[in-house]
C-alpha cells in the first residue's frame, strides 16, 4: 500500500513517512519505487504502532529473513518515537522503549536512532 505513494514523495523529495496501524515498529532504509535507494535521496518509512499489541496482530510480522529495504523491525517491546529537528539539514529520528522515566534524556530507553539528512540539500537534486 506505500508503494502506491512513493512516486510521488519522491517526485516532491519527502524525507520522512510515519505512519502506524501495524502493531510493531519498523524503519525503512531509504526507498525509491519499492527497493532501497543507494543514493539516500528516497524517504525513509517508519512504522509507529508498538504503543500497544495487546491483541498479537502481527504475530507473523518478523520474517526469519528481512525484506532488504527493511532497516529495523520489532514487535517485542512498547514505546514511542521522538524526531529532533536540528536545524534545515539534520533531523534525529529515536525509537525509545517504554518503562524507564528518563530514557530520552539518558539515551537508556533507545532501541534504535538514525539521522536524517534533509534530501533537498543533498548534491544532485
Amino acid at each position: 500500500r506505500i508503494w502506491l505513494w512513493n512516486p510521488l514523495f519522491v517526485q516532491f523529495g519527502v524525507n520522512l513517512v510515519v505512519s502506524g496501524h501495524d502493531h510493531a515498529y519498523m524503519r525503512s532504509r531509504p526507498m525509491k519505487y519499492g527497493a532501497s535507494d543507494l543514493t539516500g535521496k528516497g524517504p525513509i518509512y517508519i512504522i509507529v504502532g508498538e504503543g500497544g499489541n495487546r491483541e498479537h496482530h502481527v504475530k507473523d510480522y518478523l520474517h526469519p529473513d528481512p525484506e532488504e529495504w527493511v532497516d529495523r523491525r520489532d514487535r517485542t517491546e512498547y514505546g514511542f518515537g521522538t524526531l529532533e529537528v536540528i536545524n534545515s539539514t539534520w533531523a534525529c529520528w529515536r525509537w525509545v522503549r517504554d518503562g524507564s522515566p528518563m530514557a530520552v534524556e539518558s539515551g537508556d530507553g533507545v532501541t534504535d536512532e538514525t539521522w536524517l539528512q534533509n534530501q533537498h540539500f543533498l548534491p544532485g537534486r
